[in-house]
């Protein structure tokens, strides 16, 4: 993935861009069933950073200040993340996007004719790193992998209210299997207010060389620390890990209110973890 959350969008480049090939857009210019409002359009995206609607969208007049728009990446109210997330398409298929236009800091902005929409994560991601113990580092060791990651009793459902972009908790947690990069790990997961979840990890070693190697593999079982708030909608959740020989060294949860540390153009001090399309 190019950047943690799984979207990158390059305003120079399109070939560099990460971006849902669709998403539903909702405008509601009208009380009722008005032929100016649209519900769940679906819009797809073009050769550069623009999205093209299934059909012509119609404004009523010159007025947008009362319009009412949304937009997500699915086109329900009901969005329960993959158990597996082990590739990338299925992480991005858990990353739940949306939008509302707002009267203050609003994720919509519209100008002329165009729409601009800043999409917002929905759901919680939590990503661990990993670090080998002096055990594992022993000269007879010759190589060591984290072979899967397993996050259990994680929520997986969620009800979106499409108005509001509110996610209400559902009731629903599972093994949800983690992408693996590397020495981190990572998994899209539901706000949840649940108690005792963990993280299981396997690894494996190898000692000696040629016919005298030795494959070995070895599971870990982590408890993981429910935030006080419980896990928030839109917070990217990070943790250190140290793998011993037998036993591991977790340290504490840290939070953001975002899922990254720049803007989706990759500038440091950008915005957190939003993904700008217009």
């Amino acid at each position: 993935m190019t950047t943690r959350a799984g979207y990158e969008s390059n305003a120079t480049d399109d070939t560099k861009s990460i971006l849902p090939q669709t998403f539903y857009l909702t405008v509601t210019q009208e009380g009722g069933n008005s032929q100016y409002n649209y519900a769940n359009v679906k819009m797809t995206k073009g050769d550069e950073n623009d999205y093209s609607p299934e059909y012509s969208l119609l404004w009523k007049d010159g007025s947008h200040s009362a319009i009412a728009v949304n937009a997500y990446t699915f086109e329900g109210t009901a969005f329960t993340v993959q158990t597996d997330q082990s590739t990338t398409d299925k992480v991005l298929a858990s990353d739940l996007l949306g939008a509302i236009k707002a009267t203050e800091n609003s994720d919509i902005t519209i100008s002329e004719d165009n729409i601009g929409i800043t999409f917002r994560h929905l759901l919680c991601k939590l990503d661990v790193t990993y670090t080998w113990g002096d055990e594992l580092q022993i000269e007879s060791i010759k190589s060591r992998s984290i072979k899967s990651v397993i996050y259990k009793g994680f929520g997986t459902d969620v009800t979106l209210t499409r108005e509001t972009a509110a996610v209400a908790k559902g009731s629903n947690t599972a093994e949800i299997k983690a992408y693996v990069d590397g020495e981190k790990s990572e998994a899209i997961f539901a706000p949840y207010w649940g108690t005792s979840p963990q993280i299981c990890i396997i690894i494996e070693t190898t000692t000696g060389e040629g016919e005298e190697a030795v494959t070995e593999n070895r599971s870990f079982v982590l408890n993981v620390t429910t935030p006080a708030s419980g896990f928030t909608s839109g917070n990217r959740y990070t943790m250190n890990v140290t793998i011993g020989g037998t036993v591991t060294q977790t340290g504490d949860i840290s939070i953001a209110a975002g899922w990254e540390t720049g803007d989706a153009n990759g500038d440091e001090d950008g915005t957190t973890g939003n993904m700008a399309t217009n």
